[in-house]
């Protein structure tokens, strides 16, 4: 009977002090998770390429919102939030859509803001390289008819922020 008692009044404290501790939860990254894009995704033509696509409904990021991370071949880095257009995530092709706006964005506000601009392919003297221009992103080097996406990857960030990162080759 003894230890009835004793076992209770464990329990009881154990509740007791399991009830009021604080708990705190920390977000914890996901692995991040490689997409590629075999042949790659050429943004001059990117509805031919979606037509080449293996399993291009296939959700490749369970998620409904998230922020592409524009590096290449800009000065200065584009961070674009965007949305998927289901709820489940982004399949391949929305997000292969969602690229090539977002580079066709961060192309015009170069154009837009500025000074120094494209100079237009006839006029380009010993290269066909695009010439730096000086807006807001500072791009340099190449054209947007130039980029070829080959993968992707995101990564959910421990404040819950999906964050996707390009491999783009010219």
């Amino acid at each position: 009977m003894e230890y009835v008692a004793l076992v209770a009044i464990a329990l009881a404290i154990a509740w007791w002090w399991i009830s009021r501790a604080k708990v705190t939860v920390h977000p914890v990254a996901m692995m991040t998770t490689r997409i590629v894009f075999p042949g790659g995704i050429h943004l001059k033509d990117h509805e031919r390429s979606i037509t080449h696509l293996r399993n291009p409904e296939e959700i490749v990021i369970p998620f409904e919102h998230a922020v592409l991370v524009i590096d290449y071949p800009l000065t200065t880095a584009a961070t674009i939030s965007i949305d998927a257009p289901i709820h489940e995530g982004f399949t391949r092709v929305d997000l292969i859509k969602q690229i090539h706006e977002c580079y066709v964005h961060v192309y015009e506000a170069e154009e837009e803001t500025a000074t120094r601009k494209t100079l237009p392919l006839e006029e380009r003297k010993h290269t066909t390289n695009r010439n730096r221009t000086d807006g807001v992103y500072g791009i340099w080097g190449h054209d947007l008819t130039d980029l070829v996406v080959t993968a992707a990857r995101w990564t959910r960030m421990r404040d819950g922020t999906i964050r996707i990162e390009l491999h783009v080759e010219s």
